[in-house]
This record gives structure tokens, sequence and C-alpha cells, in this order.
């Protein structure tokens, strides 16, 4: 009985075999209509008794170059309207059946199964030809908000340089544009929040030197943020980031958070010093100007200030304000001591007096922020309402008002 059934095992075995074999020959016979013969040999991809044949892969692949070419050759013809969503479709599939074949192969070469690769020179040859349009792939998803697309075409493109099957070609090996591209892929990567793919492709886009600030913003997002956080790693990043692209504000600005955070003001103005050394902007005038105050240094701060006004570009209004808050904050520190105090202690009448003259010193600075930036009310808002309560009442009704309290 179980002699029967063995072979009752090994027929149906055969069958299958026979069945994904004929499949295959099916979709070599539809080659003249790639797209019927990309779904007919489908099931053959997933089957092991031919899913294990490098020439099946190499079959898949070739249905898909031949749906690539087709819709390619659209672009060019006059009055040719291509299918890219098609067009790009067979493109990555080409990579990853092309791949697999290669894999295959590979295997068999290692296995003693095949003495060595035929169809590796071939492969690569042909995808060596269609990997830049992988480019305009991912450009086409990303500008379309499709990061998961973007991200896929853009790997593939970064990729290619690690993949054994381009191991003898040189023009992708040693392409320069690959960092270029690492920097799309960790952006569209950073808008799906997958920070593996953030620091796999960062870290090769980083180096890029024009664009490799755009990798080392999403390298710092992905180790400050998400499950996970690496504070040591977040470090490291912003202070590559102020070391290779001194220009770029977002590491300047979040160093010198870090450092107000930490209480290591005097090294932040050390360092922003050596900035303005090699670039002196308003941003990084106002950043040092911040960090001043926040030392309580504030006729350090208020020239620093001062200067960016009297430079009249970038960052005036901030300035105004920040001379304003010089005075605000000591006197809410006052105004906090007052509220301790009986109206009876002579210190109270005399801290009111303090409170009035911080105030109205301060008044003017937060009139011309407003002036500047009327719209931006974190700068002025609050600061003029509390001062007018204080001063006068008439035009604390008025701006009270126009806030809309």
């Amino acid at each position: 009985m179980k002699k029967v059934l063995f072979s009752a095992a090994l027929f149906f075995t055969a069958c299958a075999v026979s069945a994904q074999e004929s499949v295959v020959k099916e979709a070599k016979s539809a080659k003249s209509d790639p797209v019927k013969a990309a779904q007919i040999i489908e099931p053959a991809l997933t089957d092991p008794s031919t899913a294990n044949d490098p020439e099946t892969w190499k079959l898949a692949g070739d249905f898909q170059k031949s749906i690539y070419d087709d819709e390619n050759m659209k672009l060019y013809l006059p009055g040719g309207q291509a299918d890219t969503a098609k067009l790009y479709n067979s493109l990555a599939k080409m990579f990853e059946y092309y791949t697999k074949c290669d894999e295959v192969e590979q295997a068999k070469v290692k296995s003693g199964e095949l003495k060595k690769p035929k169809l590796r020179k071939k492969l690569a040859k042909a995808l060596v030809t269609v990997r830049p349009q992988l480019t305009n792939a991912g450009s086409d998803a990303y500008n379309a908000g499709n990061y998961a697309n973007a991200l896929k075409f853009f790997g593939l493109y970064v990729d290619a340089p690690q993949n054994p099957l381009f191991a003898d070609e040189d023009a992708v090996k040693n392409d320069t544009l690959t960092p270029l591209i690492a920097n799309y892929a960790a952006l569209a990567a950073n808008s799906l929040k997958d920070n593996a793919a953030v620091i796999k492709y960062a870290t090769i886009g980083k180096e890029h030197k024009e664009e490799g600030y755009r990798s080392l913003m999403c390298l710092a997002e992905a180790y400050g943020k998400g499950e996970t956080p690496d504070s040591a790693k977040w470090l490291t990043t912003i202070q590559e980031g102020v070391e290779k692209f001194p220009s770029q504000e977002y590491f300047i600005g979040n160093l010198m958070d870090y450092y107000i955070q930490k209480g290591k003001i005097d090294e932040g103005l050390a360092q922003m010093d050596a900035v303005l050394a090699k670039n002196s902007t308003p941003y990084f005038m106002y950043v040092k100007g911040v960090l001043q105050y926040e030392k309580k240094d504030y006729e350090g701060a208020i020239a620093t200030f001062n200067q960016i006004i009297a430079e009249g570009k970038d960052f005036v209004a901030e300035a105004y304000s920040k001379i304003g808050d010089c005075s605000f904050f000591p006197a809410q520190e006052i105004v906090e001591e007052n509220s301790k105090l009986s109206m009876d202690d002579p210190k109270y009448a005399a801290n009111e007096a303090k409170i009035k003259e911080l105030y109205e010193k301060a008044l003017p600075f937060y009139e011309k922020a407003k002036e500047a930036k009327p719209d931006n009310r974190q700068l002025w808002g609050q600061y003029l309402l509390n001062i007018y309560w204080k001063l006068d009442k008439e035009k604390y009704n008025a701006l009270e008002k126009e806030l809309g309290y």
C-alpha cells in the first residue's frame, strides 16, 4: 500500500512539474503580446519546479523589457502617449526578475550544477541601459506624493552598485550620481517615517558635497524621533552637519538648542563666534544673540540684535522682539516676586515702579516688531497685552479686540 501511495505521489509531482513547464512554453508562444505572456508566466515564478530555473526568471524579465521598450518608444514618437505607470512598473519588474535570475544562476554555479554563469553579463548590460530611467520614475512618484513608489525606484538605483549582478559594471560601481539619488531616497523614506530606510540611504547620501545636507537632516530626524531615539547619534549627526554644511541653518539652530537645554551656553557661544567668523548671516547673528540672552548677558544680546536691525535684512522683527524680551522677562521676575508680597510692604511699591520702568523700556521694541511683522503675533501679541494692561488700558482694549480675544 505504501508503495502505491509513493508511486502516486511521484505521479502527481511529475504532473505538477509538467504543468509548470507547459506554462513556460505557453508564455514563450505568447511573447508577441508581452503583457499577456507576462501574465501567463506568473505561476511559474512561485512554483519550485520552475522558479529554480534561471531561464524562467530571464524569460519573465524579457517580457517586462518588451513592455518597457514598447512604452518607452512612445515617448519618442510624434504624438506618442506613453503609459508611464505601465512603463515604470515594467522597469521595476525588470530589475526584480533579472536580479532573481542572477541569484538563481549563481546558486547553481556554487552548488556545482553549472560550471559558470551564462546570463549575468547580458542581464547587467540590459539593466545598465535602463537604469537612468529609475530616477525619472522616482521623481514622478515623489512629486505625486507616492513616497512608497519613489523610495522603491530611487532605492533600486542606489542599491545597484552593491548588487552582485553589476560586479563587472564600472559605470554602475563608480556612478557619481548615486549619492545624489540616495538623498532623494532618504527624503522619500523620511516622508514614510521609515527610519531603517532613512538610515540606509542617508548614510550614502550625506557624502554628496552639495545635497548631502538633506540626508543629514533626515538622519537627525530619524535618530531624534521615532520609537527608539538615539541622542548620541543625533548629536553626532547635527555636529557633522555643522561641519560639512555650515551655511545650513537647521544644524546650527538644533545644536544651539541643545547647548541651551544642556546649560552649555559658553560652548555654544564659542562655536557661534567661529561660525560667524566664516559666514556672518542675520540668522547666525540672531542665534548668537539668543545665546547671550539665555546667559542673561542682556547688554551683549542687545548689541547683537541691534547689529541685525542696522543691516536691515532678515530677522529684523525677531531682533526687535528679542530686545523687548531683555526688559520684559526681567520685569516678569519682579512681578512674580511681588505676587508673594503684601501691598503694604515698602518693597512692593519699589518693585511696581521697576516693573513699569522695564515695561516702558520694552514697549517700543515690541511695537516695532508688530510693525515689521504684523502677522507674526508670537513676536509681540501677549507681550504688548501685558504691557498695555499695566500702562495704557485704552490701548489694551484696542489690542484685545484686534487679536479677537
